[in-house]
């Protein structure tokens, strides 16, 4: 005879599914800016929220899905912008960085590229510059960004370090051009150079 008691006591419901160590992708705002995008923090306190969290993953695998993590939240970037002089020269993936200065006279950055990995990266710096004051964006060193080295095997090292390094000069090259272009010949600004 069936008792219902009996099938209950050997059913045993399936596990929850594994939990993403990701939070799902915040939803973009209308005007593209990711709503973490804080401005409340200042750059050395965004890169040492950064070294802190690439840090925290011991594994390069687990970096490498943090980039890609990160790919899937870049903000889209205008395809009008994917011109020969917004290239990023020296990387070995296609990037196309668009910089700007806004109103107040914050440096406004939006960057493509053709391999996730990169877009990553890019995520990572445009989160660390994007609204920052020129004289901040300048004022980042490579060598700040070497302990969020991702790589698997020492030739892709080399190639995600130059990423990071020739985004990052691109960036920076740029925001001299902008602002010496605004202001002429800014002084205070030119010693950074």
């Amino acid at each position: 005879m069936y008792s219902a008691s009996t099938s209950t006591a050997s059913f045993k419901p399936p596990p929850p599914p594994p939990r993403s160590i990701f939070p799902p992708p915040p939803q973009k705002s209308p005007n593209h800016h990711l709503p973490h995008f804080s401005t409340t923090l200042t750059v050395p306190e965004k890169l040492n929220t950064l070294v802190t969290e690439f840090k925290s993953l011991p594994k390069p695998i687990d970096r490498v899905k943090r980039l890609l993590h990160y790919a899937t939240i870049l903000p889209e970037f205008d395809e009008s912008g994917r011109v020969e002089s917004n290239r990023v020269t020296g990387c070995t993936a296609q990037v196309w960085l668009n910089v700007a200065v806004d109103a107040q006279g914050l440096m406004r950055f939006h960057v493509d590229s053709d391999s996730e990995i990169t877009k990553g990266f890019c995520y990572c710096l445009i989160w660390l510059l994007d609204g920052a004051d020129p004289c901040d964006v300048v004022g980042v060193k490579v060598d700040d960004l070497g302990d969020m080295n991702v790589g698997v095997l020492p030739v892709r090292v080399s190639s995600r370090v130059n990423t990071w390094h020739n985004v990052l000069i691109s960036m920076q090259r740029r925001t001299r051009e902008l602002v010496v272009d605004r202001c002429g010949d800014c002084e205070s600004f030119s010693l950074l150079q």
